[in-house]
């Protein structure tokens, strides 16, 4: 998780005052009382309100984003936690935990646009049949998977559209929205620094 933050953070501090307003209306949204730090209550009631993932409104996933082991999540663990829904950093479908690293997504499911299937990597070696519809030769890892969307485009899309060029995650809204795009497209980063985010 902490590598996570500095991802946040890193993409907070290179944000436009904008994005970064956007971030701060988020985390008034969160901390109802206004004393800087959100507690469980506060997180628990903000992401019951919201669609997320079930795994992440539990006591286990909050005290995960709680690095200092505070008891509540400060700025910068709210930060986290803005960066991880709109990256769209996934739950494992097999186990139910957060995925922090490397994970395997579902192409099938990825090609035809259906809700997004991914597993740790823990459960992608692990023998036994998946809880899902299609087969392990069917799953890439994630690094793979943006390889692939670099190499050729999707259908529908046209390859030099900006949906289809779009940067790395940003903080370009906190409204909800399919796209999980955090920074928007700069035509001025060269292709091999570029990652190809599309609406999921």
């Amino acid at each position: 998780m902490e590598a996570l933050r500095k991802v946040a953070l890193a993409y907070y501090n290179s944000g436009t005052d904008q994005e970064r307003s956007l971030f701060n209306q988020f985390f008034q949204s969160m901390d109802k009382d206004g004393n800087g730090r959100v507690s469980y209550r506060e997180y628990s009631d903000f992401m019951s309100q919201k669609a997320h993932d079930e795994n992440m409104r539990t006591r286990y996933f909050f005290n995960q984003l709680d690095i200092d082991r505070s008891g509540g999540l400060d700025f910068n663990e709210v930060l986290t936690l803005y960066y991880i829904l709109k990256s769209g950093r996934p739950i494992c479908g097999q186990c139910k935990i957060f995925i922090t690293n490397e994970y395997f997504a579902c192409m099938k499911c990825f090609e035809t646009g259906s809700a997004a299937y991914s597993i740790c990597l823990e459960c992608f070696r692990a023998k036994g049949s998946l809880n899902h519809n299609h087969v392990r030769f069917n799953f890439v890892d994630n690094f793979s998977l943006l390889e692939s969307l670099r190499k050729k485009p999707l259908p529908n899309h046209q390859p030099n559209s900006p949906i289809y060029q779009v940067a790395a995650p940003s903080l370009h809204s906190c409204s909800e929205s399919s796209s999980h795009v955090i920074v928007p497209y700069n035509p001025n980063i060269p292709g091999e620094r570029r990652v190809s985010l599309t609406k999921l």
